[in-house]
């Protein structure tokens, strides 16, 4: 999926003052705590993993380049998720007390916020759609009608396996079934 510079990014800009890089594997911040910076995914990907009790976990978002990371957490003293980089990362950084004062001084990023964030509760929407399809056919359908109609490179597969909610070993049946 080819990621497009967002208004909210642009005008965050000036509060991105420093970046923070990490290997795959590594976690940038753990569910419970504190809330310190707002991130901006600039390369590499990561994970919101919301875990159970009983040791369940869910990823909650795939945070690639160009994306605002744990948008809930500008709202929160604490992180509701961790962040986990499943690839190599670098993320831009803002102190987060300095967005939430330019948020009440300026119309114009609220503004940016509030947009941003009524197109995420629109991709949740379709995500939440997908997954509750039925057959690994028809969440790979719809998976690739939302995202311009193509996989990304083999490499990547086990994402989408993942966006799709299915093993790894099922989306590669199903890929085997259609080069039939």
């Amino acid at each position: 999926m080819i990621a497009i510079m967002s208004g909210l990014i642009e005008a965050l800009a000036p509060f991105l003052t420093s970046e923070v890089e990490l290997a795959a594997g590594a976690t940038l911040f753990r569910q419970g705590g504190p809330v310190r910076h707002y991130h901006v995914v600039r390369s590499g990907c990561v994970h919101l993993i919301r875990r159970g009790a009983e040791g369940t976990s869910a990823v909650m978002q795939r945070a690639t380049e160009d994306s605002v990371l744990a948008e809930s957490s500008l709202f929160g003293a604490a992180y509701h998720c961790d962040a986990l980089c499943v690839a190599d990362a670098v993320l831009a950084r803002a102190d987060i007390v300095r967005v939430r004062r330019a948020l009440e001084a300026e119309p114009a990023l609220a503004l940016e916020l509030a947009q941003h964030l009524g197109r995420e509760v629109q991709r949740m929407r379709a995500r939440v759609e997908l997954l509750a399809r039925r057959t690994v056919a028809e969440r790979l359908d719809g998976w690739l009608a939302l995202n311009g109609g193509s996989l990304p490179a083999r490499g990547q597969w086990r994402t989408v396996a993942e966006d799709i909610g299915v093993s790894p070993e099922a989306f590669y049946r199903e890929l085997q079934q259609r080069r039939r």
